[in-house]
């Protein structure tokens, strides 16, 4: 057979690297589209055969994802431990495999997939919680590496300084509010936030009970930031990312999806907006 050409090649050591199974049938699977074999890719040397030269490559490959994935979702194999962290990553990898060129995007479906492959079945209290954990780590985990990926506040204009005071005396009612990229909002099974203190002090740490929670993700100062959330905090901020709202409109929006009143969501959110602003959930600026 000719010389194939690149493109051949990339294909043929690409399914090598990512399909299932051991060296011979991975090779038995990529030669099944253009009937390449490993001599036609790879060359042997005087110190190392060709099959030998592909299982090294084929190894380093997917332990230099399984480290970038070690990286990302650092609390998650402390929680899990390496070996059964290592384990997971490994059959991501190989049944999920990136179709993005940058390393950025590895770990996208990482949340995913556990939640898809944890036991089912009829478990207590300790073992459901330990069964679902690792998903709602991970999904937090992607969460605060988006919140430090995406266009944060840094990049905006300064956004309007404002206190309570002046927001229940109408100053801000035609300011607008919106949200930035680098705000991220996730819905857990557990209050995940004491759990991870815990971990990232390296404590002895207290499995969480049952609680369906919001957790926001900011950034300002290019610092992390976690709050938990309301219903309706967590409703108005949902919105906002998708469609920034002058102050008025978004209270008048917010109470009627919300089922209250006017008067009492304008309260609450004049108290509890200049702190979330401080946190870089929000940007309110003038018109």
């Amino acid at each position: 057979m000719k010389t194939p050409d690149l493109t051949q090649t990339q294909q043929w050591l690409s399914t090598v690297l990512m399909v299932r199974g051991d060296l011979p049938q991975k090779l038995n699977t990529a030669a099944n589209p253009h009937g390449l074999t490993l001599h036609d890719c790879v060359k042997s040397s005087k110190t190392l055969g060709a099959m030998r030269r592909v299982d090294i490559y084929a190894a380093g490959y997917v332990m230099r994802l399984v480290e970038c994935l070690r990286g990302e979702f650092a609390l998650l194999c402390q929680f899990m431990g390496d070996e059964v962290f290592d384990t997971f990553a490994k059959a991501f990898i190989v049944t999920l495999p990136s179709e993005s060129w940058t390393l950025h995007q590895l770990g996208s479906r990482f949340a995913d997939f556990l939640a898809n492959t944890k036991p089912t079945g009829d478990f207590n209290a300790h073992q459901q919680t330990m069964f679902s954990l690792p998903s709602e780590l991970a999904k937090f985990e992607r969460a605060k590496a988006l919140a430090l990926l995406k266009p944060g506040p840094e990049a905006q204009q300064s956004t309007a300084a404002i206190n309570e005071i002046e927001l229940l005396c109408g100053v801000a009612e035609n300011f607008v509010m919106s949200v930035p990229e680098s705000v991220q909002l996730i819905q857990t099974d557990y209050p995940l936030l004491p759990l991870i203190t815990q971990l990232e002090q390296a404590k002895p740490y207290t499995l969480p009970t049952p609680e369906q929670t919001y957790i926001a993700i900011s950034r300002q100062q290019y610092r992390i930031k976690m709050s938990v959330l309301n219903d309706w905090q967590a409703d108005l901020l949902l919105h906002l990312r998708e469609k920034p709202l002058r102050y008025q409109e978004a209270i008048t929006y917010c109470a009627k999806r919300m089922n209250m009143e006017t008067q009492v969501l304008r309260s609450q959110l004049a108290v509890w907006l200049p702190s979330a602003i401080n946190r870089g959930l929000f940007t309110l600026q003038k018109a």
